[in-house]
């Protein structure tokens, strides 16, 4: 009675086994699954423990944890004893309707304190709008494009901070620059969608110094900025908390320059901190490039992803602090298929679980191996190359 018992279990394990093979081999992709299942429990189990680490401070909102870290940006001291005023060299209007109709190429639009919410059109060359005292656009778009569309060339606009820019296709800006030429000087664009958003015909440039770009982005369409032609140079500005699966910088024109800034995702949920799309030359230095715990992009800077349509294409990242503490895989630099002629030099990075290497830098594996503060707060070595420092506190 043993033996026949043994004998039938036998068989009965031979058939299982030999029906899990005709299974497998019927539908390999089940044994894959399978297989996955313990590898998938256990990382799933990493990155809840990781996402522990940052509880105390994701228990804030975004905002604080932002003020905790950067001082609040602040208008140049420029006071002027009028006060919802808008004036054209000096001649004050009774409206911006009446000081539009004036306006001729060449002339500066002055915006006296307070609170504007009527969005405008520019189609004159060489504008230069100003506010005076702590000016602000809220809360209204040009016919569904952003607060200020920029027809016209060579437009510049300084000390005006533009904030709630929402519209229905989701692609609302502070400054949709239609026509070719821009330069930004000590603004402060915040919690709309796009910062910039530029669609000129014809390649101009875009300079920003001095400015702050926070919490913009929407639906992984809108960014920061948002350049399809022009070159782009930045220095000693902010891009912080880009939101919404957005990039803080995306440009497909020729060249990019960034210099003496930060770029930091904080714990937005953004995409990529750089988007070089079209390839061209992207130039990073002296600056911070943060990717935060929750980016839902592994890749910190992407070139050439969207197919390379300039003839010079090279990359430069030199002189930086990098951080890389996304929860999940990080990829410092990601070129697709493309051969792009890169240089990485003589820079701090710190990046827990890669591969990538480059020769001529310092890699820690940790904040707490490289001497950093703790997430979310950042070296005061950056104050040697932004001045004022913008950090508010020491670490």
């Amino acid at each position: 009675m043993k033996t026949k018992l043994f004998n039938y279990l036998v068989y009965i394990g031979l058939l299982a086994h030999l029906l899990l093979v005709i299974v497998f081999l019927w539908q390999p992709k089940l044994l894959s699954k399978l297989a996955s299942l313990p590898i998938s429990y256990y990382y799933n189990k990493s990155v809840e423990i990781e996402l522990n680490k940052y509880a105390d401070v994701f228990a804030k909102p975004i905002e604080q944890q932002i003020a905790a870290v950067f001082k609040p940006w602040q208008p140049q001291n420029n006071q002027s004893p009028l006060s919802q005023t808008v004036a054209v060299n000096d001649v004050v209007y009774d409206s911006l309707a009446e000081a539009l109709t004036v306006l001729k190429s060449g002339d500066e639009l002055q915006f006296y304190h307070g609170v504007f919410n009527t969005p405008f059109k520019i189609d004159k060359d060489d504008i230069t709008i100003v506010g005076y005292g702590h000016v602000v656009f809220e809360k209204s778009a040009y016919r569904g494009k952003g607060f200020i569309v920029s027809k016209g060339n060579d437009l510049t606009v300084s000390n005006i901070e533009c904030r709630g820019i929402l519209v229905s296709d989701k692609n609302g800006a502070c400054i949709r620059q239609e026509g070719s030429g821009l330069t930004l000087d000590h603004v402060y664009f915040h919690h709309s969608e796009n910062g910039i958003l530029e669609t000129a015909k014809i390649a101009g440039s875009i300079y920003i110094s001095d400015s702050r770009f926070e919490l913009l982005g929407k639906g992984g369409r809108a960014h920061g900025i948002y350049s399809n032609k022009a070159s782009v140079y930045i220095e000693k500005s902010l891009f912080v908390a880009t939101k919404g699966e957005g990039h803080a910088i995306k440009n497909r024109g020729k060249k990019t320059f960034i210099s003496k800034s930060i770029i930091t995702s904080m714990s937005s949920q953004d995409s990529r901190l750089i988007d070089i799309s079209n390839g061209g030359e992207l130039i990073v230095e002296k600056s911070l490039l943060h990717q935060g715990p929750l980016s839902v992009n592994g890749q910190a800077i992407g070139f050439g992803l969207e197919g390379i349509k300039h003839e010079k294409n090279k990359v430069s990242l030199t002189d930086n602090i990098i951080i890389l503490e996304r929860i999940k895989k990080n990829t410092l630099l990601a070129t697709g298929e493309n051969f792009v002629k890169t240089t990485v030099n003589n820079n701090i990075i710190i990046n827990k679980g890669t591969n990538e290497k480059y020769e001529k830098n310092r890699y820690f594996s940790s904040r707490e191996e490289a001497s950093l503060p703790n997430f979310p707060k950042f070296p005061k070595l950056i104050c040697q190359w932004l001045t004022p420092c913008p950090l508010k506190t020491k670490p």
